[in-house]
């Protein structure tokens, strides 16, 4: 779990969003107790045997339809050494399998990921999703 909390920080770390890159703010007990709950079945995380990078995803209800169940991506990060690396895709397409299958069980009923706004653009179309929505912030 040290070497998940620590990627988690170097994720918070690139956020566009001052106030998510302020360290004071963090809080790990919450980041841990989120990936206990992950491990635990709500959710899953995918890391690499060598920690360099990792995805972590988490089950809830949809706000409106407390019977639709959406699986999202919390945290998608490849360290910026083994960016360019097969790594990132390797990690997405073990995302996507586990994902599906999850479908296919009637665990959950909607996918969504996401990506930072720093991390470039990923063409989630060619992947076989749909955009949902777009997310902007102000500070």
């Amino acid at each position: 779990m040290t070497a998940l909390l620590k990627m988690m920080k170097e994720y918070s770390s690139l956020a566009p969003q001052k106030a998510i890159r302020n360290k004071d703010k963090h809080d790990e007990n919450h980041v841990r107790n989120l990936f206990t709950q992950m491990l635990a079945g709500k959710g899953f995380i995918l890391i690499d045997d060598q920690h360099r990078g990792f995805i972590a995803s988490l089950i809830i209800t949809n706000i409106w339809c407390p019977d639709v169940y959406e699986l999202h991506v919390l945290a998608w990060l490849v360290k910026s050494e083994y960016k360019g690396t097969t790594l990132s895709g390797r990690l997405w397409k073990e995302f996507d399998r586990i994902a599906k299958d999850m479908i296919e069980d009637g665990r959950i009923d909607i996918v969504y990921s996401s990506i930072l706004a720093s991390s470039g653009f990923v063409d989630f179309n060619k992947r076989g999703y749909s955009l949902s929505s777009a997310t902007f912030y102000r500070e």
